[in-house]
């Protein structure tokens, strides 16, 4: 693996545990090892003497609202002042589930820059043509997976919020409340916005993903009103198939992209130590 697929896949490396951090969302309990791991590798993005560190010191006027944001994030999710996650006694990380949505607004918006800064990487390197054909497989897996996973968990999210919405509306025989007012606002439109913005920066041309992509925004605008449910089915209905829809890709994704992760760490690890070695044959002898 030459240099600038090392520097491609190490920017891969840390989407995948900006991604990784959604799983915080989802009812079972993480250990806190889990915890400071991705903890770990997410703060050495502002390690000058990280690749991306470094990248973010030599593009500083560029990246400045980024960096800022990356801050806030490490410091609202990761930090031991955080109210999201919380370590216990009990070496499991406690989950106010009630900021999930907080949660999701980091990661989504947060590892789109840290995507752009790989895909430009990406080009560089075709180029340059030192573009690996293993790593740009692995790109456009990240790609697919990233989005479908996603939209997986937002809709969810999304729909968790709607149900409720639909609840008090039915209690207030269909008057605005501040309660309602308050879903949609704070919940439903931000989670729509995230929807939407995963699905436009998707950066794959294949119609399976995007198939699945549109069919979530379909539904979205359905619950906003802006477009009729099809076929008159019920939004249990939708969300039910939808949702099984969308987690057939995340069952057929996962699996590919991991196989390629691990395989490209691997490559990437036996690069390493074989300049090592090249290092200490070539070293001078006392």
């Amino acid at each position: 693996m030459n240099n600038t697929s090392q520097c491609i896949f190490d920017i891969s490396h840390v989407l995948r545990t900006l991604r990784d951090t959604m799983e915080f969302t989802l009812p079972n309990q993480l250990k806190v090892e889990v915890y400071e791991q991705r903890k770990n590798v997410l703060k050495t993005v502002l390690d000058p003497k990280s690749f991306l560190g470094k990248f973010l010191v030599d593009n500083e006027d560029k990246l400045k609202d980024f960096k800022k944001k990356y801050e806030e994030f490490l410091d609202e999710v990761y930090s031991d002042t955080s109210s999201i996650l919380t370590k216990t006694a009990e070496g499991v990380i406690r989950v106010d589930h009630a900021q999930n949505i907080k949660i999701y607004q980091h990661v989504v918006y947060l590892s789109e820059t840290v995507r752009d800064i790989m895909y430009s990487h990406v080009s560089y390197a075709r180029n340059k043509n030192m573009s690996e054909d293993n790593i740009l497989k692995h790109v456009d897996n990240d790609e697919r997976f990233d989005r479908i996973l996603k939209d997986f968990l937002l809709i969810q999210e999304y729909q968790k919020s709607f149900m409720e919405f639909q609840k008090v509306m039915s209690e207030s025989k269909g008057q605005p409340t501040p309660q309602s007012n308050f879903i949609v606002q704070n919940e439903l439109n931000v989670l729509a916005a995230m929807l939407r913005f995963n699905r436009d920066h998707c950066h794959v041309t294949d119609n399976k993903t995007w198939d699945v992509l549109d069919d979530t925004i379909e539904l979205v605008q359905s619950c906003e009103g802006r477009r009729e449910r099809r076929d008159g089915k019920s939004f249990p209905e939708l969300f039910s198939n939808l949702v099984k829809e969308v987690g057939e890709k995340v069952n057929e994704y996962g699996p590919i992209y991991n196989e390629g992760y691990q395989a490209n760490l691997k490559d990437m690890l036996d690069t390493i130590k074989a300049n090592q070695e090249n290092k200490k044959d070539e070293a001078p002898q006392a």
